[in-house]
């Protein structure tokens, strides 16, 4: 059987109730901007389906969880989906772990556009264009205590070009479009293909992306199927806020004016080239010299980040700095480590320590016992070379602040 073209929106953990995380302080309007971007994302989702007039919109699992979600957020979910009923736009709708279907609330009706499969079992569904079936779309909301069984996906026997939705599948990786000719896959944040042939399975990752972990754009993709029955996917950026990692290097002569100049600057060209989107910056500083020494959260890079908060304030689209760091290993200068004083003891007894892999570092010894917070022996442990070349460096910047005048 020739197959006839196709066009899909395919779209994953949208988690409307769960708002943006990671920035430790906010004004209103960027706690604003961190609980409705998942909104302003998922809408630019159903957008995407209506400008590109989809023949379904597939939700791979984790839109919302409906059991603690306000109703403001329910009602914005079905409102769109409506948007789509007016159009006679299907959507299929497979479980993950924040939407299994009994979670749904009685109370509130979905559009009779929507179709939400059953836990443990394969449901299959005929797409039609004009009273003609398209396609054939199979499947399965992931069950609470285990992944889900893949199975039941099959080819369609008429030949007619089987669509497979599921929050993940049980299959092998690089397997898991094997069942299918197009499996569209929930339950990860990232945009992914894992396998193409002879069927591709692709994650669409979540339209929104939640914290500093997850940088970079997120959206939706589009899947364009053609004659011969074969899927070509087109991703579409849709997220309103978008996290971004930022790296400025500086010279031993770099003074602080010139280093907050050269931020500003760089903060206006991440502005130019943000397209309209929100942008949270985790800047990360990388040099050499005395600057090294001041740059800690308490001294002059905890300046520099509220210097860049002021400057982003102004305009649109926000550019917030929400961190600004310099990792660079502070090398003391020869006159402080040949220094009889205590600045000179601490700075040499560091080194030692740091290139010493006899010495177990093991700050819970220090704190009192017994602990009023469990939370605390977490915070004291030092786990990894790194780790702990990072705290011997932090020990050392702050000797330097404490001990002397111009750090």
């Amino acid at each position: 059987m020739a197959n006839q073209p196709l066009r899909l929106v395919h779209s994953s953990d949208m988690r409307l109730d769960r708002p943006l995380h990671g920035v430790a302080e906010a004004d209103t309007e960027l706690r604003r901007l961190l609980r409705d971007a998942p909104l302003e994302a998922a809408d630019r989702v159903f957008e995407t389906a209506l400008a590109e007039d989809a023949d379904a919109l597939l939700l791979a699992g984790d839109v919302l969880d409906a059991r603690g979600a306000s109703p403001r957020v329910v009602s914005f979910l079905v409102a769109q989906l409506d948007r789509l009923a007016k159009r006679n736009i299907p959507v299929y709708w497979a479980g993950g772990e924040l939407d299994p279907p009994d979670a749904w609330p009685r109370t509130e009706r979905l559009p009779d556009n929507v179709t939400v499969f059953p836990t443990g079992r394969v449901e299959s569904h005929e797409l039609t264009r004009g009273g003609k079936a398209v396609a054939v779309v199979q499947g399965i909301s992931k069950p609470a205590d285990r992944e889900v069984d893949a199975s039941g996906f099959r080819r369609d026997a008429r030949g007619l070009f089987t669509v497979g939705v599921a929050y993940g599948t049980s299959d092998a990786p690089g397997k898991e479009g094997d069942r299918v000719d197009y499996m569209a896959l929930g339950g990860r944040a990232r945009r992914a293909t894992v396998d193409h042939e002879p069927g591709v399975a692709h994650y669409a990752g979540s339209p929104q992306c939640r914290s500093p972990a997850e940088p970079g754009p997120s959206g939706c993709t589009v899947v364009q199927v053609d004659e011969s029955g074969k899927p070509k996917t087109r991703f579409v950026a849709t997220d309103s806020v978008r996290w971004q990692e930022e790296t400025l290097e500086f010279t031993a002569g770099v003074s602080a004016e010139q280093l907050l100049t050269r931020l500003k600057e760089r903060l206006e060209k991440v502005r130019g080239r943000s397209q309209g989107v929100h942008q949270l910056i985790a800047w990360r500083l990388e040099g050499v010299g005395p600057m090294v020494a001041k740059l800690r959260p308490d001294g002059l890079a905890g300046e520099l980040l509220r210097d860049l908060q002021k400057h982003a304030a102004r305009e649109k689209p926000l550019c917030w700095s929400y961190s600004l760091d310099c990792p660079s290993r502070y090398e003391p200068p020869h006159e402080l480590l040949d220094q009889e004083t205590i600045l000179g003891d601490l700075l040499r007894q560091v080194e030692v320590l740091r290139r010493s892999d006899a010495f177990v570092l093991d700050l819970g010894e220090l704190l009192p016992k017994p602990l009023g917070d469990a939370s605390l022996a977490k915070i004291a442990k030092t786990d990894g070379r790194a780790a702990r070349d990072a705290l011997f460096n932090r020990a050392a910047k702050l000797g330097v602040a404490l001990m002397t005048d111009d750090a």
